[in-house]
């Protein structure tokens, strides 16, 4: 099969789970083509909209996260007043009508069984080619959060694949048919399924095997009270204590600067990083802001997991109270108080055994193989209907 994958840089989930999809499909055999579907529209204005989207989105988490919520929630009226009741196309939709006529020359020109998506952006911009008349492949959503996304079901996809069964009735809510509907997990790259143990990951990495190892990450984006935490944390234990702290700050280059001045050689500060999985599995604990694939990531490594500083407003929350629900993370609401007493909690054994038992129990970590499967399985035997 010939797969058209379909992303956007807004926060390093979508793309994480695009790479893993990819992974799983090259490897049995079929090819995929990986794009921002702004791209299309050409050398520079192609890259310039790209970038618009994208660094508007990462600067508002980083530098404005209040606001960032009040316009997530404004959408989220607009779906629930305006759409829901009176099929009021949302702005996302109109702003991405734009882009039918070059995606129209991509499937002129190149042949697609399927696409795939995993950004409501794409979603949009092929339910407007589809309303408009234009056959197109057969369309797989792929779900990054453990909650329905704002407009999902406004983007008309043939196949919607959600990260839990529980979630079920947030997506028939909204009207997509449960027939539509597959629990398949979210996706993750294999590099998170090797089974590490601690001290193979601390050897890959070169970094003490008798030492504890605390790691706090604010995603690819690097956002959320991290000089906070690991204020905190530096304050409580000292290089002689044989606890070690690992800060990753994602693309937030502020951050690492100003954590470096601070605190110099005593934690080990990281940027982006493509060995993620394996200071995971380093890890005797992971600190982290609530995104739906950094969430995924380390339950599927299988480590005590407390969760940070939920950008306001958008899914994190909703990640928070389903980990927090299974008894897959605990949540410090209040950094400086709840924080501390989380980690010592840990310190007994059978708290740790309990959460990550749950983990494994509840989070699928073949996700990806299972959404291949389904789309061969689709596309090989049911050819559906193109059009709404």
């Amino acid at each position: 099969m010939n797969i058209l994958l379909l992303s956007c840089g807004t926060g390093g989930g979508h793309n994480a789970a695009a790479a893993a999809v990819k992974e799983a499909l090259e490897q049995r055999g079929h090819t995929v083509e990986w794009m921002e579907p702004y791209s299309l529209l050409g050398d520079w204005r192609g890259r310039w909209v790209t970038q618009a989207v994208n660094k508007s989105y990462i600067r508002s988490v980083q530098r404005t996260p209040h606001l960032f919520g009040v316009t997530y929630q404004l959408g989220a009226l607009y779906e629930k007043y305006l759409y829901k009741p009176f099929g009021v196309p949302s702005p996302v939709y109109g702003a991405n009508l734009l882009m039918r006529k070059p995606f129209a020359r991509l499937f002129a020109e190149t042949h697609f069984d399927a696409v795939v998506v995993t950004h409501v952006y794409p979603g949009e911009i092929l339910a407007g080619m589809r309303n408009s008349g234009m056959d197109i492949p057969p369309v797989f959503w792929v779900s990054t959060d453990y909650d329905r996304t704002a407009y999902t079901e406004e983007t008309h996809c043939d196949y919607y694949v959600i990260a839990h069964e529980d979630l079920t009735r947030d997506y028939t809510d909204w009207g997509i048919p449960e027939e539509k509907l597959f629990p398949l997990g979210i996706p993750v790259l294999k590099s998170f399924r090797q089974n590490l143990t601690k001290q193979q990951a601390r050897q890959q990495l070169d970094i003490p095997e008798d030492h504890s190892f605390i790691l706090v990450s604010g995603g690819s984006v690097g956002s959320g009270k991290l000089l906070e935490t690991v204020t905190l944390l530096a304050g409580r234990y000292r290089v002689n204590d044989r606890v070690s702290i690992i800060a990753v700050c994602g693309h937030n280059l502020w951050l690492y600067r100003r954590l470096r001045k601070v605190f110099g050689d005593n934690v080990l500060m990281l940027g982006h990083t493509d060995r993620m999985a394996e200071y995971m599995a380093a890890a005797d604990l992971i600190i982290a802001k609530p995104g739906g694939l950094s969430t995924t990531e380390a339950a599927v490594i299988g480590r005590p997991l407390i969760f940070i500083s939920p950008i306001p407003g958008g899914p994190e929350k909703a990640n928070i109270r389903f980990f927090t629900r299974h008894n897959l993370a605990r949540y410090a609401r209040n950094i400086g108080e709840d924080l501390l007493p989380l980690i010592d909690s840990f310190k007994d054994p059978a708290n740790c055994d309990s959460l990550t038992a749950q983990q494994k129990a509840v989070i699928r970590a073949d996700a990806a193989d299972r959404i291949a499967e389904l789309i061969e399985s689709k596309i090989c035997v049911e050819k559906p209907a193109l059009n709404v």
